[in-house]
């Protein structure tokens, strides 16, 4: 059973478990439960993301982060209101985000491609000719990246995309073949490339996403 499946078989019982309990036909306190350990699904999915996107591990890091940060809070281990405050964060975060690709809008012609958009969007055209993948993560924002202009000289390129309360678009070339994995949480990906016979399977672009409340569209130019 794929991954997907699995997810979608939980998030059934769940709601099935939430329904019996607010009908009053089962009790077994499952509002609470929830109210409690819901930074669990965070935790779980930096850590996936870590062991399964290397190019992008710091989209994992920071959803791990957060996820421990309110469980530890939910179970009285820290009080949030005094050791943090909302806008530090914010200025943290923007100070990690000019440290990445800051290309909006102008062609890039780098081999790996590391880009970081929180609260804003960004512009990115590739045109390298060994173009090999890199990174992307978008935090209430996003990112359209435009790899029509690139080619892949190598056997696969890995591009790896994290959403979080964002979502990001993809557009390749129609000779490139496309093949996503990865873990939606409350978000999903599309794959919307054109399937024609004069695809090159030497030409491999591997989508590897972590969409939180989010999504990511791989898809031709018209």
């Amino acid at each position: 059973m794929s991954k997907s499946r699995i997810f979608g078989l939980i998030l059934i019982l769940l709601g099935g478990f939430i329904i019996l309990n607010n009908a009053g036909v089962v009790d077994i306190g499952i509002g609470e439960i929830i109210s409690t350990y819901w930074p669990l699904i965070l935790i779980v999915a930096g850590i996936y993301n870590l062991l399964t996107n290397p190019a992008g591990r710091l989209g994992g890091f920071i959803v791990l982060l957060i996820g421990l940060f309110f469980q530890l809070n939910n179970l009285d281990y820290i009080a949030a209101a005094e050791y943090i405050s909302f806008w530090p964060v914010i200025f943290i975060l923007i100070g990690v985000s000019l440290l990445f690709d800051k290309s909006n809008g102008k062609e890039i012609d780098r081999e790996k491609l590391n880009v970081f958009n929180i609260f804003s969007g960004g512009d990115y055209r590739i045109i390298s000719n060994n173009f090999k993948g890199g990174s992307s993560i978008s935090i209430f924002g996003g990112a359209d990246i435009d790899l029509t202009g690139a080619d892949i000289s190598i056997d696969e390129a890995r591009l790896d995309v994290f959403t979080l309360f964002g979502g990001a678009d993809i557009y390749v070339p129609e000779d490139w073949q496309v093949v996503v994995k990865g873990l939606p949480i409350f978000g999903g990906w599309d794959n919307l490339t054109r399937h024609n016979q004069d695809i090159d399977n030497s030409k491999i672009l591997s989508v590897s996403c972590l969409t939180i409340f989010g999504g990511v569209d791989i898809k031709n130019k018209k």
